[in-house]
């Protein structure tokens, strides 16, 4: 019986010490904002000098490092960089003619028939050109929504979604010191309508939101900004909340963050897009 259990021991404590490592490594390694140091910088898909050139960056550019390899940086794409995806792999959700019959005044002569899509599949293709045999520079989930730019034939040119990568030599990347702001009390938010009493302590917000990055075990998976440059975290479907990065939207939420944790975490109820 000592001889089993010691075994175990033996089988466990390796896989605590990963198990702890690795925690420690991901949180070492937690995305940042880098600024590109030097004119002309190529920002590749791959993490070698012979990989294609997806475009170039330049000096003061500042970019979301999301880990480091042999050197390298990946980096999400900058939403100045145009990506493909098949049309087939998409349906239209708010498309031209509907703008126009709402708004004729909001809509561009030169604006696309589709304005945004949703994805109909999970792990579709993001690829750097309208073609099969392009590089894939990302990869989009269900029910994701993306922001298209114009029509490429069987494809979309659409703005660069939040899983899309290339990488940057490291030494050209000057991590971005961000001046701390004194600590403010988080304001006072009304309730939502036809909450009797509220017992739950719901409050409405509006704003945008923002990926945060991934690492494990975080309990937040998203950046809230209000309009007045406030910065909450939030907790809700991943995959929901995927489809509405850098839109505007409004949601019923309550904080369930400690008073003096900072950004406050809001649990969201309830969820819609703001026109």
């Amino acid at each position: 019986m000592r001889s089993r259990n010691s075994w175990k021991s033996v089988i466990f404590a390796p896989v605590a010490l990963v198990l702890f490592f690795g925690l420690v490594y991901a949180e070492d390694k937690a995305p940042f904002t880098g600024e590109i140091n030097a004119k002309g910088i190529n920002l590749r898909n791959d993490a070698n000098v012979n990989s294609i050139v997806i475009a170039t960056l330049d000096k003061g550019e500042q970019v979301e490092v999301v880990l480091e390899m042999y050197g390298w940086y990946k980096v999400r794409l900058p939403r100045k960089i145009p990506v493909y995806i098949k049309k087939s792999l998409v349906a239209c959700i708010k498309s031209t003619e509907a703008l126009a019959a709402a708004a004729p005044a909001a809509v561009p002569e030169t604006a696309p028939r589709c304005l945004s899509a949703k994805l109909l599949g999970d792990r579709v293709n993001i690829r750097l050109k309208p073609s099969e045999s392009a590089p894939i520079v990302g990869i989009a989930d269900k029910a994701e929504v993306v922001n298209v730019i114009s029509e490429a034939g069987d494809w979309y040119k659409i703005e660069p979604i939040q899983n899309s990568f290339g990488w940057v030599y490291k030494k050209f990347v000057n991590k971005v010191v961000v001046a701390v702001k004194p600590a403010q009390e988080t304001p006072a938010l009304k309730e939502p309508e036809g909450v009797s009493g509220n017992p739950e302590g719901l409050a409405v917000f509006t704003g945008k939101v923002e990926p945060y990055g991934m690492v494990f075990f975080r309990k937040a998976t998203h950046k809230f900004i209000t309009s007045d440059n406030k910065v909450f975290l939030l907790k809700g479907n991943r995959a929901s909340l995927n489809a509405l990065n850098y839109r505007k939207v409004k949601l019923v939420g309550k904080i369930i963050s400690a008073p003096q944790e900072k950004p406050p975490v809001i649990e969201v109820k309830i969820i819609e897009v703001v026109s």
